[in-house]
């Protein structure tokens, strides 16, 4: 059984406009940090932190950072990150206002039985930036694998763009999902879709660019609008689709389970037998 990392390195690069922030508390300024405010944790219970004050003030059994060893304690690292950033699955109650129940659920109302299962990768290279993905493009792939979709299977559609990871065109160079070839998906039973492309419509510059033209905005983001009408789940930023088989692998990629976002960060992987 191989493992295969789907998942791109989360970092501050060219390709990624959002940022995240990392605050660390290291060894040696965290060992006389923590011995500065231990006295006043209020986790504790008040008669220890009365205790504690009072061995600080008398200067008895008080905790020094030259009692850990090496005069080092523990590190601790403070992330901000968006939910967008990285490998990352989006929740219905992103799409926006839900038409099939009062809200749409968030990430730690989505069952992980949807997160463990067969996986079918749709080899879409040809598709140009810019380009619609259409039914009739999902339909040929399959056709070429000679594979029938079976309901909860994970598709993952391989465009190549994650090449481009890195650089500023893997923001702006990729073919994205139409409304009519995402709600076809849905109903073959498929509730997780992934891609390896910087999000799941089309590149923002490219919509914007055709609703400005034309006022039409159905060009607006209409994959994940669809969302709306039906619950599905995205996955963004997928990479290594072309060290998969096309079929008969298994696609792991549970989110965390944090109260009421709308994405979660994933460590998506395949599991292939050898």
């Amino acid at each position: 059984m191989k493992i295969i990392d789907l998942s791109v390195l989360v970092e501050n690069l060219p390709s990624e406009p959002m940022e995240i922030r990392v605050k660390r508390f290291d060894y040696y300024s965290g060992a006389k940090k923590f011995c500065r405010n231990v006295m006043w944790n209020k986790r504790l219970p008040l008669k220890l932190r009365l205790k504690n004050l009072f061995y600080y003030l008398s200067g008895k059994k008080r905790i020094r950072y030259t009692d850990f060893p090496d005069n080092a304690f523990l590190s601790l690292d403070v992330v901000t990150m968006p939910t967008h950033m990285g490998t990352h699955i989006d929740a219905p109650f992103h799409y926006g206002p839900s038409k099939y129940q009062p809200q749409a659920k968030t990430v730690e109302k989505l069952s992980l039985e949807r997160f463990y299962r067969p996986g079918v990768r749709l080899d879409l290279r040809y598709k140009k930036p810019g380009d619609y993905i259409k039914i009739v493009d999902l339909q040929a792939a399959l056709q070429k694998i000679e594979y029938i979709l079976k309901p909860d299977d994970i598709v993952l559609l391989w465009t190549g763009s994650d090449e481009l990871w890195g650089k500023p065109q893997y923001f702006t160079h990729a073919p994205g999902m139409s409304r009519e070839a995402t709600e076809w998906l849905v109903n073959q039973g498929v509730y997780v879709i992934g891609t390896d492309t910087y999000g799941f419509d089309r590149p923002f510059f490219v919509m914007l660019s055709d609703f400005w033209r034309t006022g039409d905005n159905s060009h607006l983001w209409p994959a994940h609008f669809y969302g709306r009408e039906q619950e599905y789940i995205q996955i963004e930023r997928l990479t290594n689709l072309g060290s998969l088989p096309d079929k008969n692998f298994t696609v792991i990629c549970f989110p965390l389970k944090i109260k009421g976002l709308d994405a979660s960060w994933v460590r998506a992987v395949a599991l292939v037998n050898d």
